[in-house]
């Protein structure tokens, strides 16, 4: 149905790669509104992070309830503080979260640096990371009004290796993500 109205096809590789029936983080690239959409649509049970600012906004705050967004001040480092406890919970009721490393939507051709939250639940929760390469700004750029047909490659990897240093695991995760997905903007 999502295809026939936006007019872009969804091509997901890699799906033998997602859990069943345990907690673990899905690390993606986040170009556009339409991430959440895929992703939620993969993993229906799926969680997030948001920033406690949203929960201000009367209706989002409203749906990120109703879904079980977990609220977070990220300015007093409270994801980092609250990671076990998260993680914990994650694995407890075999929820699958999302984690947008990069920290908030990119154009593009942009690349931040990555954040290492991904990194600290696999070594404080002993979670799998999944990471999600994708396309997704090609066809739903960040600010445009505009959205372009065509096909939306989302590639699931394998879950990266646990037992990796910070420095490895970020380049790795690096290599995964975001070069990658700029691979993906090219087809």
């Amino acid at each position: 149905m999502f295809d026939k109205i936006t007019n872009v096809k969804i091509v997901e590789r890699g799906l033998e790669n997602i859990p069943k029936d345990k907690g673990y983080i899905l690390c993606s690239k986040h170009m556009s509104n339409i991430d959440a959409y895929f992703l939620f649509k993969r993993a229906p049970s799926l969680t997030a992070m948001a920033k406690k600012e949203l929960y201000r906004v009367p209706l989002v705050g409203r749906v990120l309830n109703k879904i079980g967004v977990l609220s977070i001040n990220r300015g007093a480092g409270e994801a980092k503080k609250k990671t076990s406890v998260f993680a914990q919970k994650l694995l407890k009721h075999k929820i699958p979260m999302i984690i947008f490393s990069e920290g908030t939507r990119t154009i593009i051709g942009e690349r931040r640096p990555l954040k290492s939250g991904a990194f600290f639940y696999q070594q404080e929760g002993n979670l799998d990371i999944i990471v999600v390469a994708h396309n997704s700004g090609v066809s739903w750029p960040k600010k445009s009004w505009v959205k372009w047909p065509g096909t939306l490659y989302v590639d699931y990897f394998p879950p990266m290796p646990h037992g990796m240093d910070k420095t490895c695991f970020m380049t790795e995760l690096e290599k995964r993500l975001l070069d990658h997905s700029e691979k993906l903007m090219l087809l």
